[in-house]
Protein backbone atom coordinates (compact mmCIF):
# COMPACT_ATOMS: atom_id res chain seq x y z
CA UNK A 1 0.00 0.00 0.00
CA UNK A 2 0.97 3.66 -1.14
CA UNK A 3 -0.35 6.64 0.78
CA UNK A 4 -0.24 9.36 -1.44
CA UNK A 5 -0.77 13.55 -1.05
CA UNK A 6 -1.34 16.09 -3.04
CA UNK A 7 -1.47 19.11 -1.09
CA UNK A 8 -3.60 22.62 -3.22
CA UNK A 9 -3.37 26.34 -2.71
CA UNK A 10 -6.85 25.73 -0.91
CA UNK A 11 -7.13 22.34 0.70
CA UNK A 12 -5.44 19.06 1.13
CA UNK A 13 -6.19 15.53 -1.10
CA UNK A 14 -4.52 11.95 0.16
CA UNK A 15 -5.85 8.39 -0.84
CA UNK A 16 -4.32 5.18 -0.09
CA UNK A 17 -3.87 2.97 -3.15
CA UNK A 18 -3.28 -0.61 -3.47
CA UNK A 19 -0.83 -0.29 -6.68
CA UNK A 20 -3.05 1.54 -8.87
CA UNK A 21 -6.32 0.97 -7.38
CA UNK A 22 -7.42 4.12 -4.97
CA UNK A 23 -8.84 2.20 -1.50
CA UNK A 24 -9.47 5.24 0.55
CA UNK A 25 -9.67 9.26 -0.24
CA UNK A 26 -8.97 11.85 2.35
CA UNK A 27 -9.68 15.67 2.07
CA UNK A 28 -8.62 18.01 4.77
CA UNK A 29 -7.28 21.79 5.45
CA UNK A 30 -4.56 21.23 7.08
CA UNK A 31 -2.24 18.81 5.80
CA UNK A 32 -1.12 17.76 9.32
CA UNK A 33 -4.37 16.04 9.93
CA UNK A 34 -3.93 13.56 7.75
CA UNK A 35 -2.08 11.86 10.60
CA UNK A 36 -5.56 11.47 12.35
CA UNK A 37 -7.09 10.15 9.70
CA UNK A 38 -4.85 7.00 9.69
CA UNK A 39 -4.35 4.21 11.80
CA UNK A 40 -1.93 4.48 14.75
CA UNK A 41 -0.10 1.41 13.30
CA UNK A 42 -0.62 2.14 9.59
CA UNK A 43 2.52 1.99 7.54
CA UNK A 44 3.14 2.03 3.99
CA UNK A 45 5.48 0.91 1.23
CA UNK A 46 5.71 4.45 0.59
CA UNK A 47 4.93 8.19 0.90
CA UNK A 48 4.75 10.18 -2.13
CA UNK A 49 3.88 14.31 -1.19
CA UNK A 50 3.35 17.17 -3.96
CA UNK A 51 2.67 20.39 -2.86
CA UNK A 52 2.19 24.07 -3.75
CA UNK A 53 2.56 25.42 -0.66
CA UNK A 54 4.51 25.60 2.53
CA UNK A 55 3.91 23.90 5.47
CA UNK A 56 5.02 22.91 8.79
CA UNK A 57 8.23 20.53 8.24
CA UNK A 58 6.84 18.26 11.21
CA UNK A 59 4.92 17.27 8.14
CA UNK A 60 7.58 15.56 6.12
CA UNK A 61 9.15 14.12 9.45
CA UNK A 62 6.44 12.39 10.19
CA UNK A 63 5.49 11.07 6.87
CA UNK A 64 9.17 9.24 6.40
CA UNK A 65 7.82 7.34 9.53
CA UNK A 66 5.05 5.94 7.76
CA UNK A 67 6.99 4.39 4.86
CA UNK A 68 9.94 2.95 3.65
CA UNK A 69 10.47 5.30 1.39
CA UNK A 70 9.25 8.94 0.98
CA UNK A 71 9.39 10.89 -2.22
CA UNK A 72 9.06 14.71 -1.97
CA UNK A 73 7.82 15.26 -5.14
CA UNK A 74 8.81 18.80 -6.82
CA UNK A 75 11.09 19.89 -9.54
CA UNK A 76 14.18 19.28 -8.21
CA UNK A 77 13.35 15.73 -7.71
CA UNK A 78 12.50 15.29 -11.57
CA UNK A 79 15.57 17.21 -12.73
CA UNK A 80 18.04 15.22 -10.35
CA UNK A 81 16.05 11.85 -11.51
CA UNK A 82 16.50 13.06 -15.27
CA UNK A 83 19.66 13.51 -14.80
CA UNK A 84 20.63 9.62 -13.70
CA UNK A 85 18.57 9.15 -16.53
CA UNK A 86 15.50 7.92 -15.06
CA UNK A 87 13.28 7.60 -18.50
CA UNK A 88 9.95 7.56 -16.02
CA UNK A 89 9.91 11.17 -16.13
CA UNK A 90 10.73 11.91 -20.03
CA UNK A 91 7.32 13.62 -20.30
CA UNK A 92 8.45 16.48 -17.92
CA UNK A 93 12.31 16.91 -19.11
CA UNK A 94 10.66 20.48 -20.57
CA UNK A 95 9.87 21.98 -17.59
CA UNK A 96 10.26 25.66 -16.32
CA UNK A 97 11.52 27.12 -13.45
CA UNK A 98 9.32 27.33 -10.56
CA UNK A 99 6.42 24.84 -12.03
CA UNK A 100 4.07 23.68 -9.81
CA UNK A 101 3.93 19.72 -8.48
CA UNK A 102 0.74 18.96 -9.12
CA UNK A 103 0.75 20.86 -12.86
CA UNK A 104 4.21 17.85 -13.35
CA UNK A 105 1.76 14.86 -11.78
CA UNK A 106 -1.15 15.86 -13.95
CA UNK A 107 1.53 16.47 -16.78
CA UNK A 108 3.24 12.67 -16.16
CA UNK A 109 0.23 10.98 -16.04
CA UNK A 110 -2.14 12.16 -18.53
CA UNK A 111 1.49 11.27 -20.78
CA UNK A 112 1.16 7.89 -19.34
CA UNK A 113 -2.52 7.71 -20.64
CA UNK A 114 -1.92 9.07 -23.98
CA UNK A 115 1.43 8.59 -24.96
CA UNK A 116 0.76 9.61 -29.07
CA UNK A 117 -1.38 12.39 -29.79
CA UNK A 118 -1.94 16.40 -28.73
CA UNK A 119 -3.52 16.73 -25.51
CA UNK A 120 -5.05 19.48 -23.87
CA UNK A 121 -5.27 19.12 -19.95
CA UNK A 122 -7.06 21.38 -17.87
CA UNK A 123 -7.17 21.64 -13.98
CA UNK A 124 -9.82 23.12 -12.01
CA UNK A 125 -8.75 24.41 -8.75
CA UNK A 126 -7.70 27.32 -7.06
CA UNK A 127 -6.09 28.11 -10.27
CA UNK A 128 -7.12 27.39 -13.88
CA UNK A 129 -4.40 25.70 -16.12
CA UNK A 130 -4.49 24.35 -19.32
CA UNK A 131 -1.18 22.21 -20.38
CA UNK A 132 -0.04 21.25 -23.81
CA UNK A 133 1.69 18.15 -24.13
CA UNK A 134 2.35 16.62 -28.01
CA UNK A 135 3.43 13.11 -28.15
CA UNK A 136 4.52 13.31 -24.51
CA UNK A 137 6.24 16.32 -25.10
CA UNK A 138 5.39 19.15 -22.59
CA UNK A 139 5.04 22.31 -24.99
CA UNK A 140 3.63 25.29 -22.42
CA UNK A 141 0.15 26.25 -20.60
CA UNK A 142 -1.84 28.50 -19.22
CA UNK A 143 -2.91 29.89 -15.89
CA UNK A 144 -5.93 32.19 -14.79
CA UNK A 145 -8.13 32.09 -12.16
CA UNK A 146 -10.24 29.22 -10.86
CA UNK A 147 -14.18 29.18 -9.95
CA UNK A 148 -14.12 30.02 -6.51
CA UNK A 149 -11.28 32.30 -6.89
CA UNK A 150 -13.28 34.16 -9.43
CA UNK A 151 -16.06 34.78 -7.05
CA UNK A 152 -13.46 35.84 -3.84
CA UNK A 153 -12.09 38.31 -6.12
CA UNK A 154 -15.40 39.94 -7.00
CA UNK A 155 -16.37 40.31 -3.18
CA UNK A 156 -13.00 41.59 -2.28
CA UNK A 157 -12.52 44.27 -4.77
CA UNK A 158 -16.08 45.43 -5.20
CA UNK A 159 -18.43 46.75 -2.08
CA UNK A 160 -21.79 45.32 -3.12
CA UNK A 161 -20.86 42.00 -4.12
CA UNK A 162 -21.10 39.84 -1.30
CA UNK A 163 -18.81 36.78 -1.28
CA UNK A 164 -21.16 33.71 -2.43
CA UNK A 165 -20.07 29.78 -3.22
CA UNK A 166 -20.50 28.46 -6.79
CA UNK A 167 -21.00 25.51 -5.58
CA UNK A 168 -23.73 26.21 -3.79
CA UNK A 169 -25.22 27.54 -7.00
CA UNK A 170 -24.16 24.23 -8.60
CA UNK A 171 -26.29 22.07 -5.90
CA UNK A 172 -29.04 23.26 -7.71
CA UNK A 173 -28.08 23.52 -11.50
CA UNK A 174 -26.58 22.21 -14.12
CA UNK A 175 -24.30 23.82 -16.60
CA UNK A 176 -27.26 23.63 -19.24
CA UNK A 177 -29.34 25.50 -16.63
CA UNK A 178 -27.05 28.94 -17.05
CA UNK A 179 -28.79 31.21 -19.17
CA UNK A 180 -26.16 34.03 -20.82
CA UNK A 181 -28.13 36.73 -19.19
CA UNK A 182 -28.28 36.61 -15.47
CA UNK A 183 -31.53 38.49 -13.56
CA UNK A 184 -30.29 38.44 -10.37
CA UNK A 185 -26.61 38.08 -8.51
CA UNK A 186 -26.63 34.93 -8.20
CA UNK A 187 -27.20 34.39 -11.74
CA UNK A 188 -25.47 37.36 -13.02
CA UNK A 189 -22.43 35.66 -11.39
CA UNK A 190 -22.98 32.02 -12.92
CA UNK A 191 -23.37 33.19 -15.78
CA UNK A 192 -20.17 35.42 -15.95
CA UNK A 193 -18.24 33.08 -13.99
CA UNK A 194 -19.33 29.37 -14.27
CA UNK A 195 -20.61 29.59 -18.24
CA UNK A 196 -17.43 32.20 -18.49
CA UNK A 197 -15.43 29.05 -17.95
CA UNK A 198 -17.01 26.83 -20.34
CA UNK A 199 -16.88 29.34 -22.60
CA UNK A 200 -12.66 29.50 -22.29
CA UNK A 201 -12.76 25.88 -22.66
CA UNK A 202 -14.49 25.94 -25.92
CA UNK A 203 -12.54 28.94 -26.95
CA UNK A 204 -9.23 26.89 -26.69
CA UNK A 205 -11.05 23.29 -28.20
CA UNK A 206 -12.24 25.75 -31.36
CA UNK A 207 -8.19 26.87 -31.27
CA UNK A 208 -6.75 23.59 -30.99
CA UNK A 209 -9.33 21.43 -32.43
CA UNK A 210 -6.84 18.52 -33.28
CA UNK A 211 -5.91 17.79 -29.87
CA UNK A 212 -7.53 15.43 -27.07
CA UNK A 213 -8.59 17.40 -23.76
CA UNK A 214 -8.72 15.78 -20.36
CA UNK A 215 -10.58 17.75 -17.65
CA UNK A 216 -9.63 17.32 -13.70
CA UNK A 217 -9.56 18.95 -10.71
CA UNK A 218 -12.54 19.98 -8.65
CA UNK A 219 -15.08 21.75 -10.74
CA UNK A 220 -13.97 19.55 -13.54
CA UNK A 221 -17.56 17.91 -12.95
CA UNK A 222 -19.22 20.89 -13.62
CA UNK A 223 -18.14 20.79 -17.26
CA UNK A 224 -17.72 16.96 -18.27
CA UNK A 225 -20.74 16.37 -20.30
CA UNK A 226 -21.39 19.69 -21.30
CA UNK A 227 -19.16 20.98 -23.96
CA UNK A 228 -19.43 20.95 -27.74
CA UNK A 229 -16.72 18.14 -28.34
CA UNK A 230 -16.16 15.02 -26.27
CA UNK A 231 -13.60 15.40 -23.48
CA UNK A 232 -11.79 12.60 -21.05
CA UNK A 233 -12.92 13.46 -17.33
CA UNK A 234 -10.05 12.21 -15.04
CA UNK A 235 -11.24 13.45 -11.37
CA UNK A 236 -8.15 12.22 -9.91
CA UNK A 237 -5.43 12.75 -12.02
CA UNK A 238 -2.79 14.08 -10.39
CA UNK A 239 -3.10 11.84 -7.11
CA UNK A 240 -2.86 8.85 -10.23
CA UNK A 241 0.22 10.38 -11.48
CA UNK A 242 1.48 10.49 -7.86
CA UNK A 243 -0.05 6.74 -7.34
CA UNK A 244 1.80 4.91 -10.85
CA UNK A 245 5.01 7.38 -9.66
CA UNK A 246 5.10 5.70 -6.22
CA UNK A 247 4.68 2.56 -7.82
CA UNK A 248 7.51 2.50 -10.62
CA UNK A 249 10.19 4.62 -9.32
CA UNK A 250 12.90 3.13 -7.15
Amino acid sequence: MNLIIDIGNTSCKAAIYDGMVPKTFFRIENPLDIFGQLGNDEKFDKVVLSSVRNYDEKLNEGLKKLAGSFIDFNLDYVREQLANGNTLFNSLDNMPDGMGADRMAAIYEASRLYPQGKLMVFDFGTATTVEFIDNSHYEGGSISLGLATRYRALAHFTQKIPLLRPMDFMKNHTLGDISTVGYDLDTALASGNILGIKFEIEGYMAANPDRKVILTGGDAVFYAGHLSKEVRHEQHLVLNGLAHIAMNNE
